[in-house]
């Protein structure tokens, strides 16, 4: 008999949901769904009447979509070891592009979109150039970038509101109703998602992303192409910036000189409630969608129970606090543990318990007992 097997003949139901939780709390997602979890217990019971319904549900993910496609390419840029501060900046630059495009020289909202999309690509192929070449630290770079871009902005909507006619069919494609009453941002946010995770955990440029996060010189000792990569990811995010804003011109058919401020620091403490290190070279994509979701409840979760407005900012620097101080305390501590009942790390016998579930563990444990009988 092995030693999960063994394991799981003694203690079959602790064995296997102990070892499961184990290995949840090591992975960069358990943070946000520790989060997402409390939340929705906390604001179903402040407002029990209001919270758990689907028009809520509807509102978070409205907040959620446009926050989190943003803030999956900061995700993907901090795993890398950098900062992007001027991706709100960038949104608002891309979107007055797109609305002028549209108003003053009657491009169709398709193509409009696709060159501002580019444009947001090129500012952040400047970034990552500016970072790579002269090697100074990205937080600098992006925080001057960011300043410039804002003050463009400014400048050309002269700080009034710009406004401009979308056809239907291209607000419905971008940010219309679906079945439910959910947007169709949401969807774009899942595909969003979806493309990233396989970016970053199934492809040798994900690989490249984390090495490059842990230790940028042995990464290019190892052969990675830490300057093109690094550029590429900067490039990623400022164009998921600019989708965001495009996103955001269909629903409002508008842009101001403060499109976008201020969501340059919410992507951060989304990612940050992800699970993915301030330091680079962990986390995840899917614990960022879960942190964006995070955002929206408390957002909609506060005007649903009544608080007042400086609660927002309040609630959300407090889970920003504790997600760090959980991702680097109980994490550090969960791996340093020693696995369950002699589970070994990694190993298949563990793994197989824990697919298996508790009803495996118990068939074992009977076995196991008989043998012993024997």
């Amino acid at each position: 008999m092995s030693n999960g097997e063994k394991a799981s003949a003694q203690h079959p139901r602790r064995v296997v949901y102990g070892e499961a939780l184990r290995r949840f709390m090591l992975r960069p997602e358990a943070t946000s769904v520790v989060a997402v979890i409390f939340l929705f217990i906390g604001f179903s019971a402040l407002a029990p009447t209001l919270f758990p319904a689907r028009l809520t549900y509807i509102s978070i993910m409205a907040v959620a979509a446009e926050l989190g496609i943003i803030s999956i390419g900061v995700t993907l840029l901090m795993i890398g070891g950098h900062f992007d501060l001027s991706v709100g900046a960038v949104l608002g630059l891309t979107s007055y592009v797109a609305v002028v495009l549209m108003r003053d020289f009657g491009v169709h909202p398709v193509p409009a979109s696709l060159i501002a999309i580019s444009v947001g690509g090129l500012l952040g192929l400047l970034n990552g150039y500016l970072v790579v070449r002269f090697r100074i630290h990205s937080f600098v770079v992006t925080l001057g970038t960011m300043l410039i871009w804002r003050g463009v902005l400014i400048a050309l909507t002269g700080g009034f509101p710009m406004t401009v006619t979308i056809p239907q069919g291209f607000k419905d494609a971008m940010s219309g109703p679906l079945l439910g009453g959910f947007r169709m941002s949401m969807l774009w946010f899942f595909a969003v998602g979806i493309l990233a995770t396989i970016l970053l955990v199934r492809t040798k440029f994900g690989n490249w992303v984390q090495a490059i996060g842990q230790n940028a010189n042995a990464a290019r000792n190892l052969g990675v192409p830490v300057e093109r990569v690094t550029i590429l990811l900067f490039v990623i995010t400022s164009s998921l910036a600019a989708l965001a804003g495009i996103i955001q011109v269909a629903r409002f058919a508008s842009v101001d000189a403060l499109r976008g401020e201020g969501m340059e620091l919410q992507a951060v403490a989304v990612t940050v409630i992800g699970g993915t290190l301030l330091s680079g070279g962990y986390g995840s994509v899917v614990g960022t969608m879960l942190g964006a979701i995070t955002f929206g409840m408390i957002q909609v979760g506060l005007v649903l129970a009544g608080a007042p407005g400086h609660f927002f900012r309040t609630l959300t620097g407090v889970i920003v606090v504790g997600a760090v101080i959980l991702n680097t305390t109980v994490a550090r501590r969960m791996a340093n543990s020693k696995p369950l009942a002699g589970f070994k790390r990694g190993s298949s016998d563990a793994d197989a318990a824990i697919r298996a579930g508790a009803e495996v563990g118990i068939a074992t444990g009977k076995s196991g007992a008989s043998e012993g009988s024997r």
